[in-house]
């Protein structure tokens, strides 16, 4: 056996009904169709700061949910400890990471830190076709031309495009919530920093225009780019 660090998304639970939440995936997949297709078979893992402890928990019923939305749960994280004895008893496993009390607090956001270079990276010197799929491990993407509708890029470090965006681009997909994307053309269908995804069309505001994307307090941030 060995050991391994892989990015999953994290769905934040701001209720424990269940119907409520097929509405909203439901809801949300409407709108935005990219995203369903992003989602399908994306493994997740269950954020329950937001879920009292003394609250009953219909956990069965929520992972019946996501599957029925071609989501995969495969753990929990922040969850109390009878709903974690619920968790065993059904065999998803409770992940460690941020502690429930520290989740139900205030974060005070830690000092700024230096980004690390990365060593590796990844040139693109002509335009990305729909279809195709560029992925730079352990560094920075960039594309010196267009990137198609239809294509993938992606970068365990930044994605700097210069020409227009198209596509899907996800960036620090190792986890690396530092990362950027910088594009001189914002006209993608799916942009992701560090597994957080938005979808985009026409009317956004930044539609055409040179922007970055970057995470920020577990959120996606975009906004303009002065050049």
């Amino acid at each position: 056996m060995s050991g391994g660090v892989f990015t999953l998304s994290i769905l934040h639970l701001e209720s424990n009904n269940p119907q409520q939440l097929a509405q909203r995936i439901a809801e949300e997949h409407r709108r935005h169709p990219a995203a369903a297709d992003f989602h399908r078979h994306a493994p997740v893992v269950l954020d329950l700061s937001a879920i009292p402890e003394e609250a009953p928990l219909a956990l069965p019923e929520i992972l019946e949910v996501l599957r029925a939305a071609n989501w995969f749960p495969v753990g929990l994280r922040n969850a109390a400890p009878g709903h974690q004895a619920l968790a065993q008893a059904l065999h998803l496993p409770v992940l460690r990471g941020q502690e429930r009390n520290a989740a139900l607090q205030p974060e005070t956001p830690p000092p700024a830190q230096p980004v690390p270079a990365n060593p590796g990276g990844l040139i693109m010197d002509h335009p990305i076709r729909g279809g195709q799929r560029s992925y730079a491990r352990g560094g920075d993407l960039v594309c010196l031309a267009a990137v198609n509708a239809g294509a993938e890029i992606m970068a365990d470090g930044n994605i700097h495009v210069y020409g227009p965006l198209r596509g899907r681009a996800l960036a620090g997909v190792n986890g690396q919530e530092t990362a950027r994307i910088f594009c001189m053309s914002l006209e993608a269908e799916l942009v992701s920093v560090a597994g957080l995804y938005r979808t985009l069309e026409p009317g956004y505001p930044l539609w055409g225009k040179a922007a970055q994307i970057y995470s920020r307090d577990e959120q996606l941030h975009i906004t303009a780019l002065n050049i």
